[in-house]
């Protein structure tokens, strides 16, 4: 397996791990020397039927996460992902990239095509692909990730809940039982809090 880094500006950070972008950038040469023209992913991801996995550092042994849409476009392969949260490492991945520590996105592939100039450059007309890691060396400027989302209504809870295979009915019906529950939570939590402030100011009185 080989390797392809592309460095990326993160938009936005939050707390719900949605993740997308340019995962790998066509038509320039990066720092290994390889140079990835479009198309070259079609035919591996026409085949794939599963996520592609998302790793820390190319590490098989800690996924963050999965990469659940992609779309071959002029410049590169734009995906779609998450991070789940609810692992270790993924929270890690989340930690470093909010703190700039993770400066860019690379791809497990292996070559089908291509060819070799006098310059030593490899252009690469057909590749398959393995995986997409964060990492903390990129080698490719082209790559972007354009937007990490947070869940802010029940319309987010509903796209996950679609993404996991619910129907989209149920999954607004469930999004919307979801939602009004967190933010009775959140009056809840609200009330404790401003009824153990006024406890806290009587006790101080009576003192």
């Amino acid at each position: 397996m080989e390797y392809a880094a592309s460095s990326f500006d993160i938009k936005s950070l939050d707390d719900s791990g949605h993740i997308e972008g340019l995962l790998a950038g066509f038509g320039n040469v990066d720092e290994g020397g390889d140079r990835l023209m479009p198309g070259t992913f079609t035919k591996t991801l026409a085949n794939r039927s599963t996520p592609l996995p998302m790793l820390l550092h190319h590490d098989s042994h800690r996924p963050i996460g999965a990469w659940k849409e992609w779309q071959e476009r002029k410049d590169g392969l734009y995906v779609k992902g998450r991070l789940t949260l609810s692992t270790r490492d993924a929270q890690e991945a989340h930690a470093l990239a909010k703190d700039g520590a993770l400066t860019g996105l690379s791809i497990g592939w292996k070559p089908r095509k291509g060819a070799t100039d006098r310059s030593g450059v490899r252009t690469i007309t057909e590749a398959e692909l393995f995986e997409g890691s964060l990492v903390a060396l990129p080698m490719n400027n082209r790559t972007r990730i354009t937007s990490v989302k947070s869940i802010t209504n029940a319309k987010d809870i509903a796209d996950l809940l679609q993404e996991a295979g619910i129907s989209s009915r149920r999954a607004k019906l469930a999004a919307g039982a979801a939602w009004k529950a967190i933010n009775q939570e959140d009056r809840e939590a609200k009330a404790r809090k401003a009824l153990a402030e006024q406890l806290q100011q009587i006790t101080a009185r009576l003192g």
